[in-house]
């Protein structure tokens, strides 16, 4: 899938979008924890989430019983950010939860393209906070220059590695030409199934252009 030259509106977190939970406080052992999930639709028992923690680890399911989620700003099958309470009072297995807000972030699918025709992939930095693989999702938690106007804003692979055993991708970041601005955190979750799950992909290196870590290289591996 080559590259378009459309621009995306980042979402910046400003708060968490709370929703309607039941509160019967206190609500669990386990300290409220928060992860990027995606949201599988509504069932008799509530909102259906998934999950993995890190890596390769077992895909959770997570329902929160008499929570509505808004269907015209969260489609079926996307991803976002939820903070939550295991009822179960474990972390990370399926069961039901007490969900407390809903979060926006920014997704899309990793993108196929010509590096030297994309240019300046690098224009402009992120404060990287994190990048960590789930499945076959990247995430990253990071830090931008706030805008209300579009920007370039994608995962990319560079075509020219797509048979290499480790393709090379690139975060794009580019305010095009927007004044410097104060920052606000942001999240994103970019879908790379289209490489990770080819054969002879054995991993994938991200290039970012960050301005808070000493790396602008991370390798994820499969495992052996």
């Amino acid at each position: 899938m080559k590259m378009t030259l459309r621009h995306t509106m980042l979402i910046l977190s400003l708060a968490t979008l709370l929703i309607s939970c039941s509160d019967d406080g206190p609500y669990s052992s386990v300290a409220e924890l928060s992860d990027i999930v995606t949201y599988e639709g509504s069932s008799a028992s509530g909102a259906v989430f998934t999950l993995q923690q890190q890596g390769d680890s077992p895909m959770v399911t997570l329902v929160a019983k008499d929570s509505y989620i808004n269907e015209t700003r969260y489609a079926q099958g996307c991803r976002m950010l939820i903070s939550y309470y295991p009822e179960n009072n474990e972390a990370y297995t399926s069961g039901n939860i007490t969900l407390t807000a809903t979060t926006a972030i920014n997704q899309g699918e990793m993108q196929i393209g010509d590096m030297e025709e994309i240019g300046d992939w690098d224009a402009d930095a992120i404060y990287l906070n994190s990048i960590w693989r789930t499945g076959n999702y990247i995430n990253i938690y990071m830090r931008v220059d706030y805008s209300t106007k579009a920007r370039r804003f994608k995962l990319i692979m560079d075509e020219a590695t797509s048979s290499d055993l480790i393709p090379q991708l690139y975060l794009v970041h580019d305010m095009l030409g927007q004044p410097d601005s104060f920052t606000r955190r942001a999240y994103a979750s970019f879908d790379i199934s289209q490489v990770w799950n080819n054969a002879d992909c054995q991993g994938v290196t991200i290039h970012v252009n960050d301005s808070n870590l000493e790396t602008d290289t991370y390798t994820f591996k499969k495992q052996e």
